[in-house]
């Protein structure tokens, strides 16, 4: 139970909070369009049975929004020459930042929606703009994201007990990510987790991934706790549509005595970015068709009037998420309320002014489309479209998704093992996206809605931080292995590759460059509680380390008939790791070094053990290639 639910025993509880087994759980949601934040303090013999999503405490991010998440959006206040706070979070922060006067605005940065950038890019600190146009790098907002957080946090403890010490070390932080995430992505959030001071150690275990899809399905599962032993072995399909990607992923639960067991994940993760956000650049595109100006003029009035075309999207906001599939037609009528601010600065900038005229020329460019016409209020200054319109906005992203269900459906068994589609995330709250899905997929499942789609992913997330072992088997995204120079064999090896090496005693060796050794498959079932551990010695008497080069590809191959190389297109270098061996006269072959690949768990993670002396073990981070990029 939380302490918000133990008043009558709140000394008790304090006198308990010094022992060891204390903690705090603290879950971070992290979307493109809405972010939230959630913990419980954890004492005793606490567990996923004994609380419920009641007994979770929201954290304040925003006092605008009373909702579990609020809008990714924070500004950020210049203090001295080179130090900027963040400020504000969500609806505030925008709030604030349309408030501001121009002569003010300098000492001012606001960023909105920029999770994506982490999906799109394989750098480890690409750069973002902020809505007036300056970059930053995404680490630089991120970790002052997170300091944000990590204060609203302390606030949401001192309002329940004032008294209590926070100790760093006994909280653990569950962050949320997309289940198709990259690693590279997962670990620039870790280093601006550490950059905000939140963990000791960039690689410290006081910081987990859960994959979303994941802890939506344990949010359901324990929302039907009354009823679980009837979902005993029922396969539940989450939909995440969120405000950037969507992913599935097939899951089934082993439930005994009423209580979940264990959930099993039967599919490698899958989706796409065809989220909440692509829609709303269809949107943009209408606009700036309807004013009829080049991508090089839009872009100026873009850049020349941030604060009109956030108000046009918050406004925009509204319409989408409320759209029901019945009203959807050519007779149903929308109202775009054009903000006066976007009004005055198209007059200003390119002498627009006669809207009822831009209405009518963008009629006759398009009137051979087979969409309504558009019409402009002069009174009201609202721009009105049609049902059929509206609905044109989400084509693009739903056929995108149509086109990958359709595909799962011809190359997988996972439709067919579905019992239970389960629909979580932002853009879930939609009727007409629910409708469509459900039309693509057909009658067959039963369809359910997470009972607040912007909560549940992140009370999964404090559920899982209780256990992460709950979700004890994954399936392999990719084909993992690393790079070698095997014997050289000409009946799988290609004649260009071979080498002839000579060692110390002027022996030689025929070897094969850059081969990729597979040590997992895509597809495979991997524990997470076991590693897959393999045995590797120096391949020279006076070689000092050994250095991994970490590859992954989405082919399948028997690497005794076939062989393929680091440098194919389809392969990509994720990174390295290297061991540093002892000083020691031992010979090669007796420098044995047993290297554990952790491929399961929500991080890539490499333990390697000196066999010699087993006291000298090392945790080893990937070092993320750049060259690829």
């Amino acid at each position: 139970m939380s302490w918000r639910n133990q008043n009558n025993n709140t000394n008790n509880k304090y006198k308990k909070s010094n022992s060891s087994n204390q903690k705090i759980i603290c879950a971070i949601d992290f979307g493109t369009s809405r972010t939230g934040a959630a913990w419980i303090h954890s004492v005793g013999n606490l567990t996923i049975d004994n609380i419920g999503a009641s007994d979770i405490i929201k954290i304040k991010l925003d006092p605008r929004d009373q909702k579990f998440k609020t809008k990714t959006a924070i500004l950020f206040k210049k203090v001295n020459l080179n130090d900027w706070e963040p400020i504000s979070f969500g609806r505030s922060a925008e709030t604030e930042y349309l408030k501001l006067k121009n002569k003010e605005s300098h000492n001012y940065r606001f960023f909105k929606n920029f999770k994506m950038k982490l999906y799109q890019n394989n750098s480890l600190n690409p750069k973002i703009r902020s809505y007036s146009g300056e970059e930053w790098t995404i680490i630089k907002v991120l970790s002052g994201l997170f300091r944000f957080i990590y204060q609203r946090f302390v606030e949401s403890v001192n309002e329940i007990n004032s008294k209590f010490q926070l100790d760093k070390d006994k909280i653990d932080w569950v962050l949320t990510v997309p289940a198709i995430w990259e690693d590279q992505a997962k670990e620039i959030m870790r280093i601006a987790f550490h950059q905000a001071g939140l963990i000791s150690s960039k690689d410290s275990l006081n910081l987990i991934f859960c994959y979303e899809p994941e802890v939506a399905a344990l949010d359901f599962f324990q929302d039907q706790r009354n009823n679980l032993d009837k979902l005993n072995n029922e396969t539940l399909l989450v939909v995440d549509a969120g405000g950037g990607t969507i992913d599935i992923t097939l899951m089934k639960a082993t439930i005994k005595n009423n209580k979940i067991e264990e959930l099993e994940v039967l599919m490698v993760p899958k989706g796409g970015d065809f989220g909440s956000i692509y829609i709303d650049q269809e949107f943009i595109k209408f606009f700036q068709s309807f004013l009829n100006l080049n991508n090089n003029q839009f872009n100026q009035f873009k850049n020349e009037c941030p604060k009109g075309i956030l108000k046009l999207l918050n406004m925009w906001e509204n319409i989408k998420i409320g759209t029901q599939i019945e009203e959807m037609t050519e007779n149903d009528d929308y109202v775009i309320e054009i903000p006066s601010i976007v009004l005055k600065d198209l007059k200003k900038t390119f002498g627009i002014g006669d809207f009822e005229d831009l209405a009518d020329e963008f009629n006759e460019r398009n009137q051979n489309s087979v969409l309504s016409e558009i019409e402009w209020d002069d009174d009201e200054e609202h721009l009105i479209i049609k049902g059929d319109r509206i609905k044109s906005f989400f084509k693009e992203p739903i056929d995108k998704f149509e086109e990958y269900l359709n595909n799962l459906r011809q190359t997988s068994e996972i439709l067919r093992q579905t019992d239970i589609v389960l629909f979580t995330g932002g853009l879930s709250n939609c009727d007409y996206f629910r409708k469509s899905v459900q039309k693509i997929l057909g009658n067959n499942y039963q369809y359910s809605l997470s009972p607040i789609p912007y909560k549940s992913i992140i009370i999964g997330a404090v559920y899982f931080g209780f256990d992460p072992n709950i979700v004890p088997t994954r399936r392999s995204q990719f084909t993992y292995g690393i790079l070698t120079h095997p014997q050289f064999n000409p009946q799988i090896h290609d004649p260009n590759r071979k080498e002839i090496i000579r060692n110390g005693n002027n022996q030689t060796f025929e070897r094969c460059k850059n081969v990729f050794h597979p040590i997992i498959f895509q597809g495979d079932t991997i524990k997470v509680s076991e590693p897959i551990t393999q045995i590797y010695t120096p391949a020279y008497e006076n070689q000092n380390s050994i250095c991994f080069t970490i590859l992954r590809t989405e082919k399948k191959w028997d690497p005794k008939y076939v062989a393929i190389y680091s440098d194919s297109l389809d392969v990509k270098i994720m990174g390295y790791v290297t061991f540093e061996f002892p000083e020691t006269i031992l010979p090669r072959l007796q420098r044995v070094v047993e290297v554990s690949f952790h491929f399961a768990t929500t991080e890539i993670k490499i333990f390697m053990k000196y066999l010699p002396d087993p006291r000298i073990t090392n945790q080893l981070t990937l070092i993320y290639d750049q060259t690829q990029n």
